[in-house]
């Protein structure tokens, strides 16, 4: 068997409750991991204790992450990446295509209902599908048109979708091989599909691992309450990760509001707040991160007159072009782009009807545009200060300007928090209560990213 070896303080000492977690035979378990309290390595050494294993990560920078540490006869995958491969062996010649069902005409937010919110046995019933819609705020006959698009959609077995890949084997009673044990990391992020999904895995024992309070994603179709949800579901066996390596007492300190139980395992750490009018020296560096994309626009634009290297996310670049492209269109001034922005806005918030996630999105989206407009002095000067953001979206070390979903998952010495009060501006626009509980969690999330030294930007 491959020899595993850890980094760090997890190299030869666990803790008493990540010892626990290893020890434990329970067919089902559950263990809630605050952030930094060294789960993945709780989950190695786990998982050397088996033969053949699979390992379902929530995204591919954690594939990419965890499959050099996994012993030999594992495997580690997304949800998709897992469900493709089995609806591929029944559909060997179909293509995916992840705009399928937005080329067939259905609305996001009506998207963001089906396939993704099923029952544990993938059908939606009359009940949930209205507590859904309810949810969402969107009205149950429209998101009802939407299902039944999508069905015709998911009859075509020539094109997968990423909904489908998981769809299909659920439907058709698909299963895989067989598996000693299968890991679930960041479980506080799934959907109900995902979860559903799960049966179509013959295996002896299941273990999710994931963070309640940083689940963040529900604006994107993830359940809020996925892990209440596997709790009724597998009556699973509970344990707690409380202690963070990551972060030191200075910053645990910043959300012990939010998260009562967490402690740190490292003594010291800085706490600093500056105003941000006034020209902040950020160090070469540093993570930047913003609850909304604009403070990143009036940034990255500083950053490129003064000719500072910093890197921003290439997906945040392709969506502004696009948008970008919308309001150049007509428009031969900024007055004229501006009024591009403003018609665009109001009309996609009397289209959201009510749809108060949908509101902050189309509102995070308006005002990185004008952030643009109005920092720069020409149409012209727009389109070179695009051009010139493409050319920052490496991933070298450097000044990373990011949101707090980018930023999940990632850690570094220094961060900067621009304008944390935000978080508390959206939670008061919304009397949803789990959207205000994501908006803690962002908090929660955004602070936790600091090794040693956490920066409030005023």
């Amino acid at each position: 068997m491959k020899k595993f070896t850890l980094s760090g303080n997890q190299q030869h000492n666990l803790t008493v409750q990540q010892q626990a977690v290893v020890d434990s035979n329970e067919p089902t378990v559950i263990v809630n991991a605050v952030a930094g309290s060294g789960k993945t390595a709780t989950l190695m050494h786990l998982a050397t204790r088996y033969r053949k294993g699979i390992y379902l990560a929530f995204n591919k920078a954690i594939v990419k992450d965890v499959v050099p540490k996994l012993p030999i006869g594992w495997q580690c995958k997304t949800f998709n990446a897992f469900g493709l491969a089995m609806t591929k062996k029944h559909y060997p010649y179909a293509s995916v295509n992840f705009n399928k069902y937005n080329n067939l005409g259905v609305h996001p937010s009506a998207k963001a209902l089906v396939g993704k919110h099923m029952n544990m046995n993938g059908n939606i019933s009359k009940d949930s599908w209205k507590e859904t819609c309810d949810r969402f705020k969107v009205p149950y006959n429209f998101a009802a048109e939407a299902k039944d698009i999508m069905q015709e959609g998911q009859d075509n077995t020539n094109v997968l979708s990423g909904e489908d890949m998981l769809q299909y084997p659920i439907d058709n009673g698909w299963k895989s091989e067989e598996y000693e044990i299968v890991l679930i990391d960041e479980c506080q992020d799934l959907n109900p599909q995902q979860i559903a999904f799960l049966t179509c895995i013959p295996t002896k024992r299941i273990v999710f691992v994931g963070d309640t309070n940083q689940a963040i994603y529900g604006f994107r179709g993830s359940d809020p309450y996925a892990m209440d949800r596997i709790r009724e579901h597998y009556s699973p066996v509970e344990y707690e990760l409380t202690e963070s390596f990551r972060c030191p007492t200075e910053v645990i300190s910043t959300v012990k509001h939010i998260v009562p139980a967490i402690t740190s395992n490292k003594t010291g750490g800085q706490i600093d707040s500056i105003n941000g009018n006034t020209d902040i020296d950020f160090p070469d560096e540093c993570f930047i991160i913003s609850r909304t994309n604009n403070n990143l626009v009036k940034l990255a634009y500083k950053f490129i007159q003064e000719n500072k290297h910093f890197s921003i996310g290439g997906t945040f670049i392709t969506q502004l072009k696009k948008d970008l492209n919308r309001v150049f269109y007509g428009a031969n001034s900024l007055t004229a782009m501006r009024d591009n922005v403003i018609k665009q806005y109001e009309k996609e918030i009397t289209r959201a009807k009510g749809h108060k996630w949908s509101i902050s999105g189309i509102e995070n989206k308006y005002d990185s545009l004008l952030a643009i407009i109005n920092v720069a002095k020409s149409p012209d000067d727009i389109s070179t200060f695009v051009k010139n953001l493409a050319m920052h979206s490496d991933s070298a070390s450097c000044r990373k300007l990011m949101t707090i979903h980018a930023a999940k998952g990632l850690e570094t010495p220094t961060v900067y928090f621009i304008k944390a009060d935000t978080c508390d501006y959206f939670k008061e626009k919304t009397d949803i209560q789990w959207e205000k509980q994501q908006e803690d969690n962002l908090y929660y999330v955004a602070c936790t990213r600091a090794l040693d030294k956490l920066v409030f930007v005023k």
